[in-house]
């Protein structure tokens, strides 16, 4: 007698575990230093005052000059630093070691891979992200993208708005990828699909929490929706690795990936608010090929003008094309 799967209720318990700690990120905190070192470029200053500005309360932002913080900073609270190196690598260096002895998150940010510190201790490999770039949106950019690296990644997107984008692409790829290794080593039938809702549910958690939104009510529709959708990825899972013997393993694991990336793409454009416009060109899209197909319509409302005859007794002829003498018509 076949052994009845049950109902998995460790992955049922997972899915609550993370809805908790969801709701315990909204409430937490998060800290941030910028240190600015002498003869820091124009440029990187203006950056870090475009994308340090707080959204919610609970983030703190404290600007330093590097020269009086170097032997003090971070504070212990601080999640993460950034510092404008400037001319001041020999500080920078001592911040990064307060830094990874805090356990605390630290980014250098220079013109150029170059001007980077180039001496750092043995155990500071490892520990700091360099930013290196010129100009401001190449510094935000790639400024977003060690901050999508750093452990309180959520905290940092749900607090400022321009690294939100990088950190939801990267939940999104580790949780694809770890349910594209499920799908392709599944043993047991039907073992897969418990623990592929759970991470998708907890993706779907996170990034809500990447956009500063609190796991109530509203989430509610989205966890349901992604519920749903991955009864209809195991069905399309199904259906091909049955059509297509020997590689089933490749195409669950293809499905598992592009799955849980398209689920994730639906809930994130929805928190983003982008969900009216898209359904807009997708209303534009259609309708443009539905005029391919059917042809140029006719202005709604405007009639066409209708040819009429009359008797050629009362119909107005022009007058002839009168001859010049010149050998030309002239039309008038």
């Amino acid at each position: 007698m076949a052994k009845s799967k049950g109902i998995p209720f460790s992955r049922i318990f997972e899915v609550a575990g993370a809805m908790k700690m969801a709701q315990d990120r909204s409430e937490s905190s998060v800290k941030v230093e910028v240190l600015v070192g002498a003869g820091a470029p124009a440029d990187e200053i203006s950056a870090m005052k475009r994308c340090f500005v707080p959204e919610t309360a609970r983030a703190h932002v404290l600007v330093w000059d590097l020269s009086s913080r170097a032997e003090t900073a971070p504070d212990a609270d601080t999640d993460l630093a950034v510092v404008l190196v400037g001319t001041q690598p020999k500080e920078a260096a001592q911040i990064a070691l307060a830094c990874a002895r805090r356990k605390c998150g630290c980014i250098f940010v220079v013109p150029s891979a170059l001007e980077a510190p180039q001496e750092l201790p043995r155990e500071l490999e490892g520990t700091v992200d360099i930013v290196a770039a010129a100009g401001e949106e190449a510094i935000l950019s790639k400024l977003a993208l060690a901050l999508a690296a750093q452990e309180e990644r959520i905290l940092l997107a749900a607090a400022f708005p321009f690294c939100r984008k990088a950190v939801a692409s990267a939940l999104v790829r580790q949780s694809a990828l770890a349910n594209m290794g499920v799908g392709a080593i599944s043993l047991i039938p039907g073992s897969d699909l418990p623990i592929m809702l759970a991470e998708q549910e907890r993706l779907a958690l996170d990034l809500m929490g990447v956009y500063g939104k609190k796991p109530g009510p509203e989430a509610a529709a989205d966890l349901a929706g992604v519920f749903g959708a991955g009864f209809a990825y195991r069905a399309i899972a199904r259906t091909l690795a049955g059509a297509v013997p020997g590689i089933g393993w490749a195409l669950k694991a293809s499905v598992a990936y592009g799955g849980t990336v398209l689920s994730a793409w639906a809930v994130e454009t929805h928190l983003a608010g982008d969900m009216p416009e898209i359904w807009s060109n997708i209303q534009e899209f259609v309708s443009a090929m539905a005029g391919a197909q059917g042809g140029e319509a006719a202005p709604e409302h405007q009639e066409q003008e209708q040819p009429r005859i009359v008797p050629l007794a009362q119909a107005t002829l022009p007058e002839a094309p009168k001859d010049e003498g010149d050998g030309y018509i002239t039309l008038s």
